[in-house]
């Protein structure tokens, strides 16, 4: 008998042991999955940099759902045709704005402007080599989700705003807008930044419908930027394609794109090295020179006062001015009736 009941012990002992393991087993299996779940909502798996996905100059991007906001593109940019009949994406270069014919625009041309964007624009403002007698909205870590949701930012001076109501306050007829680095620091989808720029650029076009919009180019970085794990994004393939992207919206949106790459950017897509702080993003007072030369040549034709219509105006305003102050000739004596 007790032979019997250590036996009986025994297999419930062996039972409850597999049980309260396989008990266990689910648990972790559970935990294991929502971990992955969670962590592919996260970190999605980035684009392979070796077969780069179609850009929105090559195609029209569908309608999607990008969290709470729907955008759906109406239009896209077409595709080069070269000579032995392949079919090559255009890329941002090719659907910037030219330079003007005419003569660089006069600095005070940018007195009547307002940049939007992050640090980079800032030193625009900081710098002499800028532009300091432009307006500015330009704050520190922005991106254009901020614009869009009304968020206040802190300017380079510490106070703090509404970018869009700070930039409606000023009335511009030019806005030039620089936004994206901070939002591509790492190498995820960034269909949701497109979404909010796009719907960035409506607002803007609502609000100041008789201003000129111009879409800049983000900035290239030097190598070592796209060396660092921290900036996985970082690095001239996934600008271009983004530049892509851009240039594409802006000129579906009716606005001007502007190739900073042109004056700021190697033969090899890297910032140039004469032109990088030593963070490798942020540009020196040279870099800003570039930069500035490049705006007053990229100017909309609308905008462009002609030499001689200055003249003429010039002239006209004079020969008023001196017809206003001359005195004027005293009147004849009445003559008395016969």
């Amino acid at each position: 008998m007790a032979d019997y009941q250590e036996y009986r012990r025994h297999v419930l002992h062996r039972r409850w042991r597999r049980m309260f393991t396989t008990f266990l087993a689910l648990v972790l299996l559970v935990l294991l999955c929502g971990v992955w779940v969670l962590w592919r909502q996260l970190y999605p798996t980035p684009p392979s940099r070796s077969e780069p996905q179609a850009t929105l100059l090559e195609q029209a991007l569908p309608s999607a759902e990008w969290r709470t906001l729907s955008y759906t593109r109406q239009t896209s940019l077409t595709v080069q045709k070269l000579a032995d009949g392949v079919t090559t994406a255009m890329d941002f270069r090719l659907a910037s704005m030219p330079a003007t014919e005419a003569q660089p625009v006069d600095l005070s041309f940018f007195d009547t402007a307002v940049f939007l964007g992050d640090s980079i624009t800032q030193g625009m403002q900081i710098y002499d080599t800028g532009l300091p007698n432009a307006h500015y909205c330009a704050y520190r870590g922005v991106g254009p989700s901020a614009v869009v949701n009304g968020s206040t930012c802190k300017r380079v001076d510490g106070v703090e705003e509404v970018p869009l109501d700070a930039l409606v306050s000023y009335a511009p007829q030019s806005v030039y807008i620089l936004l994206g680095t901070n939002v591509l620091t790492q190498d995820r989808d960034y269909s949701s930044f497109l979404n909010y720029y796009g719907l960035m650029l409506d607002r803007i076009r609502e609000l100041l419908p008789d201003a000129d919009i111009y879409v800049q180019s983000i900035t290239p970085v030097r190598p070592e930027v796209s060396a660092d794990a921290r900036h996985s994004g970082m690095y001239a393939e996934r600008f271009i394609q983004v530049n892509n992207d851009l240039a594409a919206l802006a000129v579906e949106k009716g606005c001007y794109f502007l190739d900073l790459w042109e004056v700021l950017a190697d033969e090899n897509g890297d910032l140039r090295a004469e032109y990088a702080q030593p963070d490798g993003y942020h540009l020196k007072p040279e870099g800003y020179t570039a930069w500035v030369d490049y705006l007053r040549t990229h100017v909309a034709h609308s905008r462009i006062v002609a030499p001689e219509e200055t003249a003429e105006t010039t002239e006209g305003a004079a020969a008023s001015e001196a017809a206003a102050s001359a005195p004027s000739a005293p009147s004849a004596p009445a003559q008395s009736a016969a």
